[in-house]
């Protein structure tokens, strides 16, 4: 534990659901894996499979395309609710806030968790679109250190941290201006 890293720590507002993994380690593992082959729907393939042929597909066509592609999702979501068909998640025993986030690591608002205890938990990550990304974190000198999360999702979650680091700096500009 103490080969960790210091984490710069930034103020934000992220939901997530955990509990200790020793309660349910086989479904957590399970929802994990599944979570990974994450987007689960045919477009999701096929833009995968489209930039996986034709590179990175990047200029204007690309935010068209993705803007397109997360209608269609936003649709299907809408015809499975109206189906009654929703997504079911591992249930998981507590709910809470997340206060701080860094690279590798957040703090959690008014929770008592067990020192050196491995957790999993699926956080709800404001990014375009919206994920729900699953982690494996053990709660160390008051911070939730991520053990486990997936490629993808890593990607994401350093892509968030980055964007509040610059928005932090840039309101820290602004108000030395405004002095």
């Amino acid at each position: 534990m103490e080969n960790f890293v210091k984490s710069r720590l930034i103020h934000t507002a992220l939901k997530i659901e955990f509990d200790q993994v020793h309660t349910n380690a086989e479904s957590y593992a399970l929802e994990f894996n599944k979570l990974t082959q994450s987007d689960e729907d045919p477009i999701g393939e096929w833009l995968r499979l489209m930039r996986a042929k034709k590179g990175n597909l990047e200029g204007e066509n690309a935010v068209i395309l993705e803007l397109l592609v997360e209608i269609y999702r936003k649709i299907e979501s809408l015809e499975s609710r109206i189906e009654g068909n929703t997504k079911a998640y591992v249930p998981l025993e507590n709910k809470a806030t997340i206060s701080t986030i860094g690279h590798s690591c957040f703090a959690l608002l008014d929770t008592n968790l067990l020192e050196n205890t491995l957790y999993y938990g699926r956080i709800e990550l404001p990014t375009f679109p919206t994920r729900i990304v699953p982690v494996y974190f053990i709660y160390h000198s008051e911070l939730a250190w991520i053990e486990q999360i997936h490629a993808r999702d890593e990607i994401e979650w350093d892509g968030y941290v980055a964007g509040k680091e610059r928005a932090l700096i840039r309101s820290l500009k602004t108000q030395q201006k405004g002095k």
